[in-house]
Order: C-alpha cells, then sequence, then structure tokens
C-alpha cells in the first residue's frame, strides 16, 4: 500500500483491496468448517453468489475457481425431492447471475457466461452460455480463476499466429 494508490483511489478503496483476499479465505474456511461444503482453496466466491445450504455436503469446487457476482450454485431440488452432488471442476469462471442446477458436473477449465443456467453436464475445457447452457467453445485453456488464456482466436479454439494471419493476405494478392 503506498501514498499514491490512496491519493488517487481513495482510503476505502485501498482498505477493501488489500483485506478482501483475507475474508475471502475466512469465508471459504466457515463454508467449508461450518457447513461441511468442500471448497478448495485459491477459489474467489463473490461475497453475494449463493450457494445452497439446504444440502451443503453436495457443493465441491475445485481449486482456482471464481463464481462471480450474483451466481447460484444449488445441491437439492425440493420439488424432486433431490439432493445431489453438484461438482464444478478446477479453474473455471461461473459467470454473473448463472445458475447451476443440482446435480450437474462442471469439467476443468470451463467458462459459464453471465446469466447461463447450467441444467446438463459441461466438458472439460469449455465455455457454455445461454438457458439453458449450450457449448459455445470447445478447447479453450483457462489459467488461475477461469480467465482464458489465448491470443488470438479465429475459430472455436484453435489460436492463429502472426504468419497464419497474414497468409489470406498474400495469397489474395
Amino acid at each position: 500500500m503506498n501514498l499514491s494508490d490512496l491519493r488517487s483511489t481513495g482510503v476505502l478503496a485501498v482498505v477493501r483491496r488489500e483485506f478482501r483476499p483475507w475474508f475471502s479465505e475466512l469465508r471459504r474456511l466457515y463454508f467449508n468448517k461450518i457447513w461441511g461444503m468442500d471448497i478448495a482453496p485459491g477459489c474467489r466466491i463473490s461475497f453475494s453468489a449463493k450457494l445452497d445450504k439446504n444440502y451443503p455436503r453436495g457443493i465441491h469446487i475445485g481449486e482456482g475457481t471464481a463464481i462471480n457476482f450474483g451466481a447460484c450454485v444449488l445441491a437439492h431440488d425440493t420439488v424432486r425431492g433431490m439432493h445431489v452432488h453438484t461438482w464444478i471442476g478446477k479453474e473455471c469462471n461461473i459467470g454473473a447471475q448463472s445458475m447451476i442446477l443440482p446435480g450437474v458436473r462442471i469439467g476443468d477449465n470451463c467458462v459459464v457466461a453471465a446469466a447461463s443456467v447450467v441444467m446438463k453436464d459441461v466438458p472439460p475445457n469449455c465455455l457454455v452460455a445461454g438457458n439453458p447452457a449450450r457449448v459455445m467453445e470447445k478447447g479453450i485453456k483457462t489459467g488461475r480463476l477461469g480467465i482464458i488464456n489465448r491470443t488470438v482466436q479465429a475459430d472455436f479454439g484453435t489460436a492463429l499466429s502472426v504468419s497464419d494471419e497474414t497468409a489470406p493476405e498474400k495469397a489474395a494478392s
């Protein structure tokens, strides 16, 4: 924390940024120890995200996953009388206002777009979106917190190098 940060962003913003990781880790420990959820270290769960407390032992979240604001992860369905396990893999990103329904398995390195409703299992390395969520892109690579690692994408999951981008221009000349 330096003085220029305090002047440009304000005291409260700097305090919030510095203490947020500590509170996030305390909240993760609270979910694990008190509620019995299975949340791996390195997860970032928004304070406004909803995790099902009717069947908390059914929530499993992998390491390095981010669950953004307003997202809802369910492990029970009262209407159908279900109490099932819901799995979210490693290094995933669950978008804002998304809903993960009970019994769904989301593979490692997946991205769920904002406001999506995931009703079926999602294979690893996919981007899903919509209501109901459908696979929009396969073969993606994500890093910590489900951030997609790529430079230029021309087609689903295939990265282009700079020489490939100029090839069509040379062929047209």
